[in-house]
């Protein structure tokens, strides 16, 4: 008897336990809408840098409706209760980071996570994700998720190239990626885009098919290369603490070795930010050329290319 009565108090612990949770969801998912639209503002602007051409961002910013990133923010914070909106803007801002790269690039591999649970949950929603891509870059952005974590140094040093361009890089940055160029200083992405041709580096880096404002930003980058270079010679160090722009301090960086102890917090070894640094999410079909319009989840355990 008293068994069945341990039993009985388990079954009603249980019931007890999910009716109170049934019932603080929608209060709980009043409150994330609330919060998201008080500070929705704050995720439009992806602080990136001159190269990225203005019309890509706005592009951005429309086609990812307001009441889609509302609905995918709110499952988001409703697994993660814990996490303020303050929080999940800082990943909005990362996916969307993400999401430009992927736009002008022809693959760039994740290497995040969370952020790669955002998009997981943006992707659930086939629908809108869909509508999203085309209103965007007209074309999709694919994703195939791995089932194992996949070390991918390359891979993970051209996302580093990249993104030191494209956006400046502050805590957000480093605490999101750990950081950068870990696993190489990416001197034969730098020789490409130094010495070959534009049609050479389109044919081997750009996304294709992709938008017109996502072309004139792959161009963009390519034509810094002649500008930015030269800051070499200048004090990178200082125009990174005044800006958060890396990329002066970076072709510093790559010169040579004498300066690397100048640039620990931003480059090189010894990182504890990250745990899967090198390590991927995709989202696309996986094949040996970096212009493979495709990308994939390498860092988190549940994707793969």
């Amino acid at each position: 008897m008293v068994f069945f009565y341990v039993i009985l108090a388990a079954i009603l612990a249980v019931f007890l336990v999910n009716f109170v949770k049934r019932q603080s969801e929608p209060a709980k998912s009043a409150r994330y809408q609330r919060e998201f639209h008080q500070l929705h503002k704050r995720t439009l602007d992806v602080d990136a840098s001159e190269i990225v051409a203005d019309a890509l961002q706005e592009k951005l910013n429309n086609a990812l409706d307001v009441a889609y990133m509302e609905k995918v923010n709110n499952e988001y914070r409703l697994k993660h209760p814990r996490v303020s909106q303050e929080k999940v803007n800082q990943a909005w801002r990362e996916l969307k980071r993400y999401l430009i790269m992927a736009a002008v690039f022809g693959k760039v591999e994740m290497f995040n996570s969370a952020i790669d649970e955002l998009w997981h949950i943006m992707l659930s929603h086939k629908r809108e994700y869909d509508s999203f891509c085309q209103a965007f870059i007209d074309t999709p952005i694919l994703h195939h998720p791995h089932f194992q974590p996949v070390f991918k140094p390359e891979e993970r040093t051209l996302f580093d190239f990249y993104y030191v361009q494209l956006f400046t890089v502050d805590s957000i940055s480093i605490r999101t990626w750990g950081k950068f160029f870990k696993h190489g200083k990416g001197q034969s992405f730098l020789h490409d885009f130094e010495t070959m041709e534009l049609e050479q580096l389109k044919a081997k880096y750009m996304r294709k098919p992709t938008s017109n404002q996502a072309e004139m930003t792959f161009e963009h980058f390519a034509s810094q290369f002649k500008i930015n270079r030269p800051l070499a010679e200048m004090n990178g160090r200082k125009i990174y603490n005044e800006s958060d722009y890396a990329a002066p301090a970076y072709f510093m960086y790559v010169s040579t070795n004498d300066f690397d102890h100048d640039y620990k917090d931003i480059f090189g070894d010894n990182d504890t930010a990250s745990t899967h640094s090198g390590h991927s999410w995709d989202h696309g079909s996986s094949h040996d050329s970096h212009s493979d319009s495709s990308s994939s989840c390498s860092s988190c355990s549940s994707c793969s290319s």
